[in-house]
């Protein structure tokens, strides 16, 4: 068994190894372009432009949205964008770039390599703006942090920083089963977009306000209460003390990584059917 264990972990490092050796050379080979680099970047900061306007405006005109202090919100807005630009730096080629590679016919060669077809596909380029979004993202989240009524302990900024990685892993179980239905119909990329859009929107704003039905199908069905809705709950001393629903909200950051393990397996299965476009 240790033994075992030994070679797993022998493995992974590897693996992470290899990964951010890989993504130092894309960011190298990027940065021969400085101007476009930078561009990328500013672009991305753009992008997000409405959801700065957003946040000052809910910072010098009102005191919350619902029953939700105007401080939490601005958690809630940080968190999640922090995690959906973590998520575009290590998960963002599960879109654009796999969808490139089905239709091509390019996915074959990874099955010749030593590295998991995932992996490489991870590593096979850097999104540039994910860096736009993760700037913002920490703006916000660090104004929400400075307005918000909590005593910041070393346990609760672990649980800040667990739930940010809670948030990436959870928008990657939600895009890991699309990119494999997109091994076998590249028009599974229109809902992985579609998904990511939603996701976007609704991710910003407490869930408080919305009807049951919706907030029950956005913790169930698209679970975006996990990503900072639920992590902020607990912050802010709202969440139920005891029960299961108590443990679930607590336990927002491992309940996204068990969701992203559950989508990581049926990508494997799904891989493991391949085939291609060319039979």
């Amino acid at each position: 068994m240790t033994t075992l264990v030994q070679g797993r972990l022998a493995r992974a490092l590897h693996t992470a190894r290899v990964a951010v050796k890989a993504t130092l050379i894309n960011i190298r080979g990027r940065l021969e372009y400085p101007g476009d680099f930078a561009f990328e970047i500013v672009f991305g900061i753009l992008w997000q432009s409405s959801t700065l306007a957003f946040a000052a405006v809910l910072i010098t005109r009102f005191n919350g949205i619902g029953d939700f202090p105007a401080s939490g919100v601005l958690l809630i807005v940080g968190m999640r964008l922090m995690a959906h630009g973590l998520f575009t730096m290590v998960y963002g080629n599960l879109s654009d770039a796999l969808a490139e590679l089905v239709e091509e016919g390019r996915v074959e060669g990874y099955f010749l390599r030593p590295l998991t077809v995932l992996t490489q596909i991870l590593i096979s380029r850097f999104n540039i703006n994910a860096f736009g979004d993760f700037t913002v993202g920490v703006v916000v989240c660090a104004v929400g942090i400075a307005r918000v009524p909590i005593d910041w302990t070393p346990a609760r900024l672990l649980y800040l920083g667990a739930a940010i990685l809670g948030g990436m892993y959870l928008e990657a179980a939600v895009q890991l089963p699309i990119a494999a239905l997109m091994l076998r119909s590249p028009l599974a990329h229109g809902v992985g977009k579609w998904l990511d859009d939603i996701m976007a929107t609704v991710g910003n704003y407490p869930l408080s306000i919305l009807p049951l039905a919706l907030r029950i199908a956005f913790t169930f069905l698209l679970p975006v209460a996990f990503i900072a809705y639920f992590p902020v709950l607990v912050l802010l001393g709202r969440a139920p003390e005891q029960g299961p629903t108590a443990w679930i909200m607590v336990g927002s950051p491992v309940v996204c990584y068990l969701l992203y393990l559950c989508a990581k397996r049926f990508w494997t299965w799904n891989l493991t059917r391949y085939t291609s476009i060319g039979g």
